[in-house]
């Protein structure tokens, strides 16, 4: 009896063993020494190529930084695991991916970021709305709500009273005073249309990349904390070395001073609320 009363034991202390560890990171996480970034385009990887790689190299790391054509793309490869971690999105849109796709990615700190903006190549000042322009706003859910709630604070738009902000579409629109005609397209793709439609709504870091003159902005977002960038991981890997790493580095004091100093990108960065 004393025989199968050790074994029961022995076997219930293994069972905890394996609930203890599947609570955290794998060993191979914890201790790995070569990450891998995702890019997606924006200008926000200034600061991972000019700040936090060198300053990872240092601590030993090996950093590979693989460039992506969408952000969606990025997130697809990060919950498969061929990268470690992104730095391009804001909560509502991480939000909106994870619940489309059953994924578990997270938030591993807020960065500084860049408001989108409201841009015209034709017009020269909000002032000049009239009947019948057109809009092109992105089609991804998350920067098409966004899109919607900036028109309406220009009252350019009512939004009915019963929708929810996360998930705006052009259904939700209550009232258009100007008739306005909306193209929804990829973000990437609204800097060639700048010269064909009157106004265009934009992350400001799309229209970075794409070169597009500073004056041919009308009007910023004021951005709220769950619209700022993030640095994202899969929850397994939140607590593992190498990502609290990465995440000092984003709050440090060198970057604040990067994005206040260097000639790229001084004047166009908002350092996080949170």
């Amino acid at each position: 009896m004393k025989k199968y009363i050790c074994i029961i034991m022995l076997l219930g202390l293994t069972l905890i063993g394996c609930d203890n560890k599947s609570e955290s990171a794998p060993k191979s996480q914890q201790d790995k020494k070569e990450i891998v970034v995702g890019m997606p385009p924006s200008m926000h990887n200034i600061m991972m190529e000019k700040v936090v790689k060198p300053a990872l190299e240092q601590k030993g790391y090996k950093v590979k930084l693989v460039n992506f054509s969408s952000l969606r793309d990025s997130n697809t490869a990060l919950v498969e695991g061929s990268i470690d971690l992104s730095a391009a999105q804001h909560q509502a849109y991480l939000d909106v991916y994870n619940k489309e796709t059953n994924s578990d990615l997270v938030s591993l700190v807020h960065i500084p970021s860049i408001s989108a903006a409201l841009f015209s190549q034709l017009h020269h000042s909000i002032d000049e709305i009239a009947n019948d322009q057109t809009i092109v706003i992105p089609n991804d859910p998350s920067n098409k709500a966004r899109s919607l709630l900036f028109l309406q604070s220009l009252n350019w738009i009512t939004l009915k009273s019963d929708s929810k902000s996360g998930t705006l579409d052009l259904n939700d629109i209550a009232e258009n005073r100007y008739n306005l005609k909306f193209k929804s397209i990829l973000s990437e793709l609204i800097p060639r249309t700048l010269g064909e439609v009157d106004y265009a709504i934009m992350p400001g870091g799309v229209a970075w990349l794409s070169k597009v003159p500073a004056d041919n902005v009308l009007v910023q977002e004021k951005l709220t904390p769950n619209l700022e960038l993030m640095v994202v991981v899969k929850k397994e890997n939140l607590n593992s070395k190498w990502a609290q790493e990465v995440k000092q580095l984003y709050q440090s004091e060198a970057l604040k001073k990067f994005i206040s100093e260097d000639p790229d990108a001084k004047g166009r960065f908002i350092w996080p609320q949170q």
